[in-house]
């Protein structure tokens, strides 16, 4: 997968408004100030050991200097710098006034400095505290002015200054590398920056880059792609083989090779990145946030880095210290706990769904990995995907000739279709998935090295050269490598390449498709034979009775049962069930478990209907569709074989028609007895993937536990020291920019 840009999840804020404006935008800046010095204006002090356990006999008595030596000052420069950032948004997209937008950024810095305050004292706190199995002996007044004194003495010269100007970054930095010991937040955090700082300089730098072919596809359709695509895995940061961060700002002015990892975008030259640079420097000039003659040679050679770098340390060591908050109330999920919370659901779901089995079919409509169904009063319900294999254009127009024929016998209209049904052919539909635009394009070409599934179809032109593509490179493991920036998709197995031959004109800058064009027939055999290679069983084999004597005279009515076109089982290697033995909560607990072979089975068969099902309602569901054994609103035929393949157990897969073409149906889950789902076992909390580890994890993040916890607290501190005696707000110095809307 190249989609280098378009699917890489990086934290990019507001930051790209300011980079993004160009000077006619501004006009002669979005904020209006007398001179650069008006920027240096103190707007604002924080300093919570003014409060009283900061004063002498006070607990925190002990680290009051070190707290109110640094980081206690908002500048006139600050504010705006946010603006540009953040709060022009609030105005541009949200109505806000200018007044409302600056007394809203003015209370986030100072909440913010608050926060940076506490922890502070917090990191003190426990450091003194040696049973701290965590942080004991690391912080400590005396090791951060030592580490402060060193740092500074180690700068480069032409640092110097800057840290002069931001002695809050030395401050930051001891607590976000637990006095020099461990650069891990540190690092994500400069990394943060500088790819928000890279990615707005890509905006800007498009203006520049000149195509003779605008076109970014060569199929105006769409398809659905698998949730999860692109997503970075969290704290990523790129490191060199030391350990260093591998990253860096590209400017123009230095050279694509000195900024580690960053990629450029196609077409991007040294010109034009230079030119992006220069439209972002105007930017800042602009608003008074460039001083007259500051040396711009480099981005770190600028002041506003330096403000941009200690506002994300100082969210960073906000976040460290929500972090260390959220631990402290996990440490209270204990064995009994959390037992006791599984015991609770489970009894209160035993008394709702036997009294009302309507309210466990609408529980199991909304089953996710933190909302659980774990009582079944009544078996049969259960989970299928549903691979469609549609009517060409055509076959429809002629199927619906058939049922708007009055005269038609309803027998007859099922011959008829059925014999449309024999020349449905299906194709790869994940053409939109390939891109003349290397940006946003999820294909890639599969080399001999690579291990992926070949499948024995004769391709037309095959001697010309066939190229077969996979998609999704970044996100698959098995194809791409261990890459740590990218989580692996779940449920997707990602072995399939496009069924086709797929050919790239370089000249005409546009893709062209011949795809393989399978029968119901020839798709089974596709689909088991890759069953097979992803190291299951898989057996089926047409119905006798398919078609047969499919009206019952004595009942009056259609049998369904005669519909039913093929039928088959997967199993693991062994051919053992994949739902383990009736009433498995072994099986049910090891759903999601990375590895095991239902998982396998669900994710090839999920991979499949992405390539080949037209019913785009069942892409992305977390199980597939829900089935109850009653009457439901699905078509009859698909109704009765998803019902029976339900009753077979998990790994039946059968075949059905309809109006919509042929369904392949696959049971991923049943609820086989009755009674208790899912077992909880402790043991199992961190083997990620069972139901164990997802109840547990549910736990975590309940608003009952560590999240609200860490608001709770930190909503605290705000309304300890958000007061007078700690905070002074300046707003005579920067009335100009509250006044704005005048």
């Amino acid at each position: 997968m190249k989609n280098k840009k378009a699917l890489r999840r990086t934290a990019i804020s507001a930051l790209c408004v300011a980079f993004a404006l160009s000077a006619a935008s501004c006009g002669e800046g979005m904020i209006t100030t007398n001179s650069a010095k008006d920027m240096e204006q103190v707007v604002g002090t924080v300093n919570i050991t003014n409060y009283d356990e900061f004063q002498d006999g006070g607990p925190y008595a002990a680290y009051a200097d070190a707290i109110s030596n640094v980081n206690s000052t908002i500048l006139k420069r600050d504010l705006v710098a946010y603006f540009l950032n953040t709060g022009y948004t609030y105005v541009s997209s949200y109505g806000y006034t200018y007044e409302q937008t600056f007394n809203l950024l003015m209370d986030n810095l100072v909440s913010r400095k608050i926060m940076v305050q506490y922890a502070m004292a917090y990191y003190f706190e426990r450091g003194a505290d040696a049973e701290d199995e965590k942080y004991g002996g690391v912080y400590s007044v005396a090791d951060y002015t030592q580490y402060v004194e060193e740092e500074t003495a180690a700068l480069d010269e032409s640092l110097r200054v800057h840290y002069e100007n931001h002695p809050e970054l030395l401050t930051l930095q001891y607590f976000l590398t637990e006095g020099g010991t461990d650069s891990t937040d540190y690092d994500r955090a400069v990394y943060t920056l500088k790819s928000m700082i890279n990615s707005t300089l890509d905006s800007a730098e498009t203006e520049y880059i000149h195509t003779d072919d605008d076109s970014t596809s060569s199929s105006s359709d769409t398809r659905t792609t698998p949730t999860g695509v692109g997503t970075e895995t969290e704290d990523y940061y790129p490191t060199d083989a030391e350990g260093n961060l591998d990253y860096d700002v590209y400017t123009g002015r230095n050279t694509l090779d000195s900024c580690g990892t960053y990629e450029a975008q196609d077409g991007s030259t040294q010109t034009t990145r230079r030119r992006a640079y220069n439209t972002f420097l105007s930017n800042l000039s602009l608003n008074n946030l460039l001083a007259e003659g500051e040396d711009t040679s480099t981005l770190e050679s600028i002041d506003y880095y330096y403000v941009e770098l200690a506002s994300q340390l100082e969210q960073a060591l906000i976040t460290k210290y929500s972090d260390d908050l959220n631990d402290e109330a996990n440490a209270e999920l204990t064995k009994e706990y959390v037992e006791g919370k599984y015991n609770s659901l489970l009894n209160s779901q035993r008394n709702s769904y036997d009294d009302d089995q309507d309210a466990f079919e609408t529980a199991i409509g909304s089953v996710s990995d933190t909302s659980f169904v774990l009582y079944s009063p009544k078996e049969g319900f259960g989970f299928v995907y549903n691979i469609v294999l549609p009517f060409s254009a055509t076959q429809s127009q002629i199927l619906s000739t058939y049922t708007n024929d009055t005269g038609l016998r309803q027998t007859e209209f099922y011959t008829k279709r059925a014999a449309l049904l024999e020349n449905v052919r299906a194709k790869d539909l994940r053409t939109p998935w390939f891109s003349a635009d290397e940006d946003s394009n999820y294909a890639f070409e599969a080399t001999s090295e690579d291990e992926y599934y070949k499948n024995d179809f004769t391709r037309s032109n095959e001697a010309a050269g066939n190229k077969t593509y996979l998609f999704f490179e970044d996100n698959l493991k098995k194809s791409g490598g261990d890459n740590p920036q990218y989580e692996e998709l779940s449920q997707y197995y990602g072995q399939y390449p496009y069924n086709g031959r797929a050919v790239f004109d370089e000249e005409e800058e546009e893709w062209s498709f011949f795809p393989e064009y399978l029968s119901v027939d020839g798709f089974l055999t596709e689909m088991e034979n890759y069953l097979v290679y992803a190291g299951l069983t898989a057996s089926g084999s047409k119905l006798d009775t398919y078609m047969q004597d499919i009206y019952d005279p004595t009942e009056n009515e259609f049998d369904y049962s005669r519909f039913m076109y093929y039928e088959g089982k997967v199993t693991d290697s062994e051919g053992a069930s994949l739902g383990g033995t009736e009433g498995s909560a072994a099986a049910h607990n090891d759903y999601f478990v990375r590895g095991t072979d239902a998982y396998t089975a669900v994710s090839v068969f999920n991979e499949l209907m992405f390539a080949y099902s037209s019913d785009t309602g069942g892409l992305n569901t977390y199980m597939g569709y829900t089935v109850s054994p009653y009457k439901t609103d699905y078509v009859a035929e698909f109704e009765y074989a998803a019902q029976y393949a339900i009753r077979q157990g998990v790994g039946t897969y059968v075949v059905c028609p309809s109006d919509y073409g042929w369904h392949v149906i696959y049971v991923s889950f049943v609820y086989d007895t009755v009674g208790d789902v899912y077992a909880f076992d402790w043991d199992e909390r961190e083997t990620e993937g069972t139901f164990s580890y997802l109840f547990y994890e549910s736990l975590k993040s309940d608003s009952s536990s560590s999240s609200s916890y860490s608001s709770m607290i930190q909503n605290q501190i705000l309304g300890k020291y958000n007061n007078s005696t700690c905070v002074t707000r300046y707003e005579n110095r920067y009335k100009d920019l509250l006044s704005m809307d005048a």
